[in-house]
């Protein structure tokens, strides 16, 4: 499921930064909080994204299906390289798209 898949990674990434450069538990769990509000906002929009081409597709609406189809390919080209949250100095990397494993 993607959520835990997240959630280990950015685990471990707080597990790098707090090994590294020993961040105030504070600024941790601000980052923590700030990555978890974008990765549900995220997954909202979306979902929202998903549903309403889906209606489109339903309704046989071409020129609606065409407009959310374009908005939708434009609002995952601007989270395709991550994004970054930072806190007092410390950033940390978020990417949510699924990494896809070609080995398995």
């Amino acid at each position: 499921m993607a959520a835990s898949t997240y959630e280990n990674e950015l685990f471990e990434k707080l597990k790098m930064i707090r090994k590294g450069y020993r961040a105030p538990r504070q600024v941790v769990q601000s980052l923590y909080a700030r990555m978890m509000l974008e990765y549900s906002v995220y997954v909202f929009t979306k979902d929202r994204y998903k549903r309403l081409i889906d209606e489109a597709l339903d309704a046989k609406d071409e020129e609606r299906f065409r407009a959310l189809t374009s908005e939708y390919s434009e609002w995952r080209a601007r989270y395709q390289s991550g994004c970054t949250i930072s806190e007092h100095g410390y950033e940390m990397e978020c990417n949510f798209e699924d990494k896809i494993n070609i080995d398995s």
